[in-house]
């Protein structure tokens, strides 16, 4: 025999408890001599004598001894590890790679659905990534993250499903002593004539574009002085007095006491919030992921499920 195989060790360990091969035999449902045979290869195969037989049983040497104490501490590995394949296979362990906008961090949904998922799978660890939506979607699509929390998925783009969450309306961003009920706007036109703190084109494109088709709707094109990556630095520009900001309305939850906001009649435009993943891959800890989306989302009044 050139290798040792499960069955040698429990055949082996069983033997060792019992003391004797006629009983161990027994425990097993095999026969003494199948058994005899299996303890013989055993010992061959590592070159040592493992028992003393006598006339009443059988007895462990000093390395037979030794070895029982490996035997069951490399069978009972091998149960760990297969413990650990199987709650992997089934979505109970393993890490989940959740992107999320930084702006969303702090939203009381995005918190509700790690709160449930935590709660129901204890063994999963949640790795988050704060990213924008668009290098966003490029991890999901090179399976970099599991899935993310973002605006501005593109509709006709097949490669990732998404699962609204809530839809975002934008509001006005100022620095808070320049906000008095005298001079508070209404609509966009009334600050067609200040300062704007924007956001990139080239990160957030879609916002972008559709924050200048309301300003030119209300027959202005903003005048841009400064640019900012995301929301919470944007935040920070406005805070800083570089001018004001057409944010989204859940900026109110993670924004210096410095800005202050203002709702316009008119800057109706929105955008969905979603859960975002790759359609092609379903595994089973984006499932479980799925479900902490569904049973928070599908509390939510008007929510697309």
């Amino acid at each position: 025999m050139s290798h040792i195989e499960t069955r040698h060790l429990r055949y082996f360990i069983a033997a060792a408890e019992e003391g004797s091969i006629i009983a161990a035999s027994r425990a097993l449902n095999i026969t003494q001599p199948a058994l005899s045979r299996q303890i013989q290869d055993l010992e061959g195969s590592i070159g040592i004598r493992l028992f003393e037989r006598h006339a009443k049983g059988v007895q462990l040497t000093d390395a037979g001894l030794s070895f029982l104490q490996d035997a069951k501490q490399s069978l009972q590995e091998l149960q760990r590890a297969r413990d650990r394949a199987h709650r992997i296979a089934q979505g109970q362990t393993g890490t989940f790679k959740l992107g999320i906008m930084p702006s969303y961090l702090a939203s009381p949904v995005t918190l509700e659905i790690l709160q449930h998922f935590r709660e129901r799978n204890p063994e999963i660890l949640l790795s988050i990534e704060p990213l924008l939506s668009l290098p966003q979607a490029q991890a999901i699509r090179s399976e970099e993250l599991d899935g993310g929390i973002m605006a501005w998925r593109t509709p006709d783009d097949a490669t990732l499903s998404g699962i609204t969450l809530y839809r975002e309306t934008f509001v006005l961003a100022v620095p808070a002593q320049a906000s008095t009920q005298a001079t508070r706007p209404r609509r966009l036109a009334d600050v067609a004539g200040e300062h704007f703190v924007w956001f990139d084109r080239e990160r957030s494109g879609a916002q972008h574009s559709l924050l200048m088709a309301a300003c030119a709707r209300a027959g202005f094109a903003p005048h841009v002085v400064q640019i900012g990556t995301d929301t919470p630095t944007i935040l920070g520009l406005v805070a800083a007095g570089m001018g004001c900001a057409l944010v989204p309305a859940s900026a109110r939850l993670h924004s210096p006491p410095t800005v202050a906001f203002v709702a316009l009649a008119d800057l109706a435009e929105g955008v969905d919030i979603e859960f975002s993943y790759l359609a092609a891959r379903r595994s089973p800890r984006i499932q479980r992921f799925i479900e902490s989306v569904r049973h928070v989302a599908g509390r939510k009044p008007g929510v697309a499920l």
